[in-house]
């Protein structure tokens, strides 16, 4: 049963009276160097308000996802488990049965058990936050509730109601249902959470709609906004408009439509921040906007992409934004990971008493600076499903960071590598066989991270 003692330290009317407003971004998809925020990445794609947003508060350079695929991460974010942990380590599929077909004929392992839904006993990050007055809302892409969408052609999206998000603790929910990525981009949405209004409406642009017309209601209200765009996930869709608009600030090529989906995210956070500074509600809300896994494309100059256990698979954007409480233009190279924003609301919303078993750590010290920051365990992933459909490529293993160190090993094929991040970023050259010592260390750590979460293991076919 799901405890509603979640905080005891701080009077409900001081919570409510000294915490702000929250509002969590997560973009599907979107890759390290997919917006412009850092400089040094020269990231070909316009982004002129997600840029603000990056120069208005602070930048994580190494934050990453919790797995190379979406759903894990997304149940990652709203519980501060691992995948590991939560026994939620692969993508939900559309069709029962797809993953296996990707397992090689000459594999000796099938990929390990997981859920197909985010079990109702755990606690959400929105649980935890609606005893301490906030209302809360979830718009946009879940994946998180039921698998088989593929055979179930009538159902628009929903396969299990019961693990939907208003059954989470969020009080609405539009737009999020078993969906992975949305049958349309334009309306009709052929979506059961999101009610079709106008024909050819643009998916994101609805999304964001929703998002400021919530911000406008609740304006006087505390509340947590959690919005997660289907952009920039495939189809690769955008308004003709939009595309014609976007060509004019790049040659993006055969990119132009992908351009546009990620203009078409920047213009939404443009509008929702316009809307926070109208309801003068600017300085007393946390905006954090993040990924759920590595870019499907170019992630230059990370090594891969999505579904890989490279940094091009798992390292991703990460902003925080609080004017008051984190300074303008700062930067963090602390290695951070999706579920460190649990228990970072927690501590924003004055909630000292976490659920059990919660992996991550609090980001407020680094906000803030006011206090020092000190991680307990590394990060890890634990992905052990195929992705790519091959014995070399770099899926079915596991994989941890200390310091500047990466050590993966891959179940598939017994291969093992050890990078140092600071001097080798694009993950190019394997420094296990010399450095025998750090390889043990890190898979010892390694090891004791996945007993720790009693993760479900591969298993021989």
């Amino acid at each position: 049963m799901k405890s509603t003692l979640l905080f005891t330290s701080i009077a409900l009317s001081a919570i409510v009276a000294e915490t702000p407003n929250i509002v969590v971004i997560n973009v599907d998809d979107l890759g390290w160097n997919d917006i412009n925020y850092m400089p040094e990445l020269k990231s070909p794609y316009y982004t002129p308000n997600i840029k603000k947003l990056a120069e208005s508060g602070m930048v994580f350079t190494d934050a990453y996802a919790s797995c190379p695929v979406c759903s894990p991460t997304r149940a990652s974010i709203l519980t501060g488990k691992s995948p590991a942990a939560l026994k939620l380590t692969a993508h939900i599929p559309g069709k029962l049965n797809s993953n296996a077909k990707r397992v090689p004929k000459e594999a000796k392992l099938t990929e390990a058990d997981f859920y197909h839904q985010l079990p109702l006993e755990e606690i959400t990050f929105a649980e935890l936050l609606k005893p301490a007055g906030y209302k809360t809302a979830y718009i946009g892409k879940y994946h998180l509730a039921g698998a088989d969408i593929v055979n179930q052609k009538n159902a628009n999206g929903v396969i299990a109601p019961e693990f939907h998000p208003d059954k989470q603790g969020f009080d609405i929910n539009i737009g999020g249902c078993a969906y992975g990525q949305p049958k349309s981009y334009f309306d009709p949405y052929f979506n059961a959470t999101i009610k079709d209004r106008r024909k050819g409406e643009y998916l994101t642009d609805r999304l964001a709609g929703e998002a400021v017309n919530y911000i406008s209601k609740n304006a006087e209200t505390k509340f947590l906004l959690y919005l997660n765009f289907y952009s920039v996930h495939t189809p690769i869709k955008a308004p003709k408009e939009r595309i014609n608009q976007i060509k004019k600030h790049g040659k993006f090529g055969k990119k132009a439509t992908y351009a546009a989906m990620i203009y078409s995210v920047d213009l939404a956070v443009g509008k929702i921040v316009a809307e926070l500074k109208q309801q003068n509600l600017t300085e007393n809300t946390l905006i954090v906007l993040t990924s759920d896994n590595g870019g499907l494309f170019d992630n230059a100059p990370l090594n891969n992409h999505k579904g890989t256990l490279y940094e091009g698979g798992v390292r991703v954007p990460f902003i925080a934004s609080w004017p008051g409480n984190i300074e303008s233009g700062t930067t963090s190279s602390e290695p951070v990971i999706s579920y460190d924003i649990f228990p970072t609301l927690a501590s924003v919303a004055g909630i000292k008493d976490l659920p059990s078993k919660v992996e991550g750590e609090s980001l407020l010290p680094i906000f803030t600076g006011k206090d020092s920051f000190k991680r307990k365990n590394p990060l890890f992933w634990y992905y052990p499903h195929y992705h790519h459909g091959g014995m070399v490529s770099m899926d079915m293993g596991a994989a941890i960071r200390m310091g500047d160190w990466k050590y993966i090993q891959l179940y598939k094929n017994g291969k093992k590598f050890l990078f140092n991040l600071k001097e080798d970023l694009a993950e190019q050259k394997n420094l296990f066989e010399g450095n025998p010592e750090k390889a043990a260390l890190l898979s010892q750590k390694l090891s004791e991270r996945i007993k720790s979460a009693n993760a479900n293991m591969p298993k021989q076919k």
